[in-house]
């Protein structure tokens, strides 16, 4: 048998050596791969719980709080901005919010929603951003709020290009929650500080949500102004570029949610007899008494602005229908009437249903009242006690108005409500929101149209209230 000389028992002894170092080496590397992609898909488990658990409390506030707040569905906690003043950690700064239709950024307000901090979960408190169009601000809160109003934020994928929500104003996030990944470059995340005892760290936005270069798209900041619709980028916790986790809310989640609730639509029915009702009862005190029951005209259904109540001003064109109008000097000048504003100044004394509630649901759903006059009742019509050119509903009927509200679009009708400043105005289109003849009808130039009444479909869900030639009010 052939003898193996010593030397080249050594070269192998030490290749076998180094092969088994490598080994090693290879197994060590791919543990500690291994073991940080479990620890980033743990801690993105950790989030995503968390992040749903938001959103489910959100979505819960949202459908309770007009309870508190009569009147006002649909309204998203602020964030909580600062330690500053006596709103403790967690807590919505409701009176420090920006000013109105202005996004606003910061930590979830998770003792406001009744949840623990996001930390006591193994990751980091959660951040939050929400829509200047549905924030509950108190004094800068919005003057119209409803199913119909347009988020103003949008989410984009980890490539900065991809758009994951938002690429239609509906389909815009009214509410972003964010979980910030691990620190990554130029993050530094302070011990905790006065009002953050139990997040830790700061309220400094940009240590705890990130930058994308590429795109400049920045997670930790939102524009100073109003209107302005606001992006974020959506990354995975083990990245070093963008590592935020993110869900979001959309208006047609928190419309799912409301609707479903039977009181909220018999709210909305009750508001438009209480709307009739102050319509008829304008007509109650003019100055010729019973024998002018002569109404106002009606507001343009083109608006340059749809949230204040300013522009629903009535004008006589020529037309007898289009939305509800509140200002009237148009048809006191010719009635004589000294009504400072149809709904702002109705009477509860003369209309019960009127109460403060009621004034703030108008407030926020103005935009879904719409109202048609007949000849005979119009402001420059001879006063008369009985009708001869009138308004009917399903051919029947001898009417002085009618009173339609909106129900929700309809998919089947293609129906868009978008609002300016934002968004291209959708909402100058009756279609847009009434169905049928009460659409078909307008404008009523020669104030005898046939409206229509219906059991809600895919294709018709307005309400109908009449008023008689002697102001009386009744569905229709």
């Amino acid at each position: 048998m052939a003898v193996i000389p010593a030397h080249d028992r050594q070269q192998g002894a030490a290749l076998l050596i180094m092969l088994l170092l490598l080994v090693l080496g290879g197994a060590v590397l791919f543990s500690r791969n291994i073991s940080g992609q479990l620890a980033s898909a743990s801690l993105a488990t950790r989030n995503a719980a968390a992040l749903a658990d938001a959103k489910e409390a959100l979505l819960g506030y949202i459908v309770t709080r007009d309870a508190t707040y009569p009147g006002k569905y649909g309204f998203l906690p602020c964030p909580d901005i600062n330690a500053t003043g006596s709103t403790a950690e967690g807590e919505a700064h409701e009176a420090n919010c920006g000013a109105r239709y202005r996004n606003m950024l910061g930590r979830f307000p998770w003792r406001t929603l009744g949840l623990e901090p996001g930390r006591s979960k193994g990751s980091e408190c959660l951040w939050y951003a929400v829509s200047g169009s549905w924030k509950a601000a108190g004094a800068n809160e919005p003057q119209l709020l409803n199913t119909d109003s347009s988020g103003q934020l949008r989410v984009l994928a980890a490539d900065g290009s991809t758009l994951i929500a938002g690429s239609t104003a509906g389909e815009r996030p009214v509410a972003v929650i964010i979980a910030p990944g691990p620190p990554i470059a130029g993050q530094i995340r302070a011990t905790a500080g006065s009002g953050v005892e139990q997040c830790g760290g700061s309220f400094v936005a940009n240590r705890y949500l990130d930058n994308h270069a590429a795109t400049g798209i920045n997670n930790s900041n939102v524009s100073n102004v109003a209107d302005a619709i606001d992006d974020f980028i959506s990354g995975d916790p083990g990245s070093t570029v963008v590592n935020d986790q993110m869900i979001f809310i959309t208006r047609s989640e928190i419309e799912e949610r409301l609707m479903r609730r039977a009181d909220v639509s018999a709210q909305l029915t009750a508001l438009t007899s209480a709307v009739a009702k102050c319509i008829a009862d304008y007509g109650k005190r003019n100055p010729g008494g019973a024998a002018d029951p002569r109404l106002p005209w009606p507001a343009p259904v083109d608006l340059l602005e749809y949230r204040t109540t300013a522009p629903y001003n009535d004008t006589p064109v020529g037309g007898l229908s289009g939305r509800v109008p509140n200002v009237v000097n148009d048809s006191n000048s010719q009635t004589g009437n000294s009504s400072a504003g149809v709904l702002s100044a109705c009477n509860p004394a003369s209309v019960a249903e009127w109460t403060p509630a009621m004034a703030t649901l108008w407030q926020h759903w103005k935009d879904h009242l719409f109202y048609a006059l007949a000849l005979d009742f119009s402001p420059a019509a001879t006063p008369v006690t009985s009708c001869t050119t009138c308004l009917s509903v399903n051919g029947t009927g001898a009417y002085a108005a009618v009173l339609m509200f909106s129900g929700s679009r309809l998919g089947a009708l293609n129906q868009t409500r978008d609002e300016p400043p934002m968004n291209t105005d959708t909402r100058s289109d009756i279609d847009n929101y009434l169905e049928g003849r009460n659409a078909g009808n307008h404008p009523n130039a020669a104030g005898n149209g046939d409206y229509q009444s219906a059991t809600a479909s895919s294709t018709f869900n307005d309400i109908i209230f009449c008023i008689d030639a002697t102001l009386s009010v009744t569905p229709c």
